[in-house]
């Protein structure tokens, strides 16, 4: 299946749209988020969703008026902010919570890894694609009000990255030396999300 996004003026952010042209906006986030697809085409159907293309649409009620769209692969899951809202997000044991910053950020890194700086690291932006193997009634951690000790397996999850509207594109030098620090800069930002609660949607992603 797939998912149609429409980059519309007439919906943008209110608190981007008392700043900015609405329709200089609205190009903005398109170049952004096909480019950042295009760079990252080979993570596409595994990182993040299969890329189908930019089209341009009209609204025929609306004078016209066109607007633009690209097509998605639907990834099946649930984005971790609504599987876990902050007051539930706060009940998360050290184990799953761990397991979830490690994957979080090595797929910021691998991001990284291809030009591509995500500003955007929100939980709404992170799928977790479905467990399929974990059997029901099975404890996948030992905290007992743990929200996630049925639902994720800490050793075998994935997931997926969804909307590029904030990125930016880094020369090579900058990512060359990521890479070289790249275990230092996991362990930095792990202790960063756990302090600044990045679960829970409180963290600023710089």
């Amino acid at each position: 299946m797939l998912v149609a996004k429409i980059f519309d003026p007439v919906f943008l952010d209110e608190d981007e749209a008392y700043y900015s042209d609405a329709f200089l906006a609205r190009d903005r986030s398109v170049y952004l988020e096909v480019k950042a697809y295009e760079k990252l085409k080979h993570l596409q159907g595994t990182l993040l969703a299969q890329f189908y293309g930019l089209f341009t649409a009209t609204l025929p009620a609306q004078h016209n008026r066109t607007v633009h769209v690209i097509l998605l692969e639907e990834v099946p899951g649930t984005d971790l902010r609504l599987l876990l809202p902050p007051k539930v997000a706060e009940k998360v044991c050290s184990r799953h919570r761990e397991a979830i910053f490690d994957r979080v950020i090595n797929l910021y890194l691998d991001l990284c890894d291809c030009g591509v700086n995500q500003h955007d690291m929100h939980p709404r932006n992170v799928i977790l694609r479905p467990q399929e193997h974990v059997v029901p009634g099975t404890r996948c951690c030992n905290t007992d009000d743990c929200p996630l000790t049925l639902q994720i397996d800490c050793n075998d999850f994935h997931l997926v990255m969804i909307d590029f509207e904030c990125v930016e594109f880094e020369e090579e030098e900058f990512f060359t030396e990521m890479r070289a620090y790249r275990q230092r800069d996991l362990d930095e930002l792990k202790v960063q999300c756990r302090e600044e609660g990045w679960l829970e949607g409180e963290m600023q992603w710089d």
